[in-house]
């Protein structure tokens, strides 16, 4: 890439926008939660298939912690032994092939927002933690409990979870779901598990108070994206609510409060005007303040490392389609060499533009006029395509 035109470039990076699935998550859907039997009954096809083919290993060899490994071109299965008959007990069902269907018609490479519309829900945009979101919680105990969750790392979903916890006539609670791992926010692995396997009552219990406390956490969500540009909103005053925090009402103080001691903390006099630097680990705030550092205003916020989320949760690691996809954009021009105006124009104070090198690197640039007047601009630039640094600042 380094040697392509700024032509070919472009068509890398709108076909790359394209092909990134749009993070619009459903509504709440009438589907109905997880049940074990619709699980056990997904299982055992694939165990009668695997009765009649030969597998690709050598299960006897292949005793994992999960169980016997079989491994065919169509699932990988665990049992309770190294021969697959009748008599054997499949643990769990691993598909990683998209010609292959997982339960409720979900297939590897389906979409996140697909995939959760399967299924019952009663938090479509997936409100939680940065960590973590509880799709729902049905508490029947003590005859049964279901939850579902998602665990992530900011936007990028990892992990979404069908739990079962049916009580048994043997005593104990069913131990079973499905597990659905994702890349890219999309389906990669589709992992149905537990189907014959228990918990004491107090686990059951343990986990509902887990879920109930994760489920507590409502302060971040799943930012819309979409490869359609116009449908998206304009860069504005509700996305300088980042990372917790108001941008344009920050002070050191609780900068402190929030983030901790910063590890540096540089002044530097200007005039009349003394200028503030905080640096933590993953960011940088300076601050204006009078000659005499009273009076503290926010100029630039300034992110450099992964810990911590921009406007729209961009991070720093975020390939370009991923955030492109998250602001407005197609309604300006490509001058054919370097500049694409998104939308908007400078001069008026509310813009998207982007900037692209020779050498695949690209610099995105969205600007909005406060109520007062004053001028913030997003500045994001990133190297080889992934996102290196994250700026906000006041542009007067």
């Amino acid at each position: 890439m380094m040697n392509m035109n700024k032509k070919a470039f472009l068509s890398v990076i709108i076909i790359l926008a394209l092909l990134l699935p749009c993070m619009c998550l459903a509504e709440e859907t009438g589907a109905d939660t997880l049940l074990l039997s619709e699980l056990t009954e997904w299982a055992t096809r694939y165990q009668v298939r695997a009765m009649n083919a030969q597998p690709l290993n050598d299960p006897s060899a292949s005793l994992t912690s999960d169980g016997y490994e079989f491994i065919y071109d169509f699932a990988t299965l665990y049992a309770d032994r190294p021969v697959m008959n009748e008599e054997t007990v499949v643990y769990a069902v691993v598909i990683t092939s998209p010609e292959e269907v997982g339960p409720r018609g979900v297939c590897v490479d389906d979409q996140l927002s697909a995939a959760v519309a399967a299924f019952y829900s009663e938090n479509s945009e997936l409100r939680g933690s940065r960590e973590n979101a509880v799709i729902y919680l049905i508490d029947l105990l003590p005859e049964s409990l279901q939850w579902a969750e998602v665990q992530r790392a900011g936007q990028r979903v990892e992990t979404v979870q069908y739990a079962v916890h049916d009580q048994a006539a043997s005593g104990g609670y069913t131990d079973a779901g499905l597990i659905l791992t994702m890349q890219d926010n999309t389906v990669s692995a589709i992992r149905a598990y537990g189907m014959y396997s228990s918990i004491t009552f107090d686990e059951v219990y343990a986990l509902r108070d887990r879920i109930q406390a994760d489920a507590m956490a409502q302060d971040y969500g799943m930012v819309p994206m979409s490869y359609n540009g116009g449908t998206l909103e304009k860069f504005s005053g509700a996305d300088l609510y980042f990372a917790g925090m108001d941008f344009t009402a920050l002070t050191p103080e609780y900068l402190a409060m929030r983030l901790g001691d910063p590890i540096d903390e540089e002044w530097v006099q200007d005039g009349d005007i003394s200028i503030r630097t905080m640096t933590w680990a993953d960011c940088e705030v300076t601050f204006t303040c009078d000659r005499d550092g009273s009076n503290p205003r926010i100029y630039m916020y300034l992110i450099t490392g992964p810990g911590v989320d921009g406007p729209r949760a961009v991070c720093v690691g975020n390939t370009f389609p991923e955030v492109f996809n998250r602001f407005r954009n197609g309604e300006g021009e490509f001058d054919g060499v370097s500049r694409e105006v998104l939308y908007g124009n400078e001069d008026s104070g509310e813009f998207g533009a982007a900037d692209y090198g020779s050498d695949a690197s690209v610099t995105l640039r969205y600007g909005l006029v406060l109520e007062d007047g004053s001028r913030v601009v997003l500045h994001m630039t990133f190297t080889e395509m992934v996102l290196m640094e994250i700026m906000v600042y006041m542009a007067q």
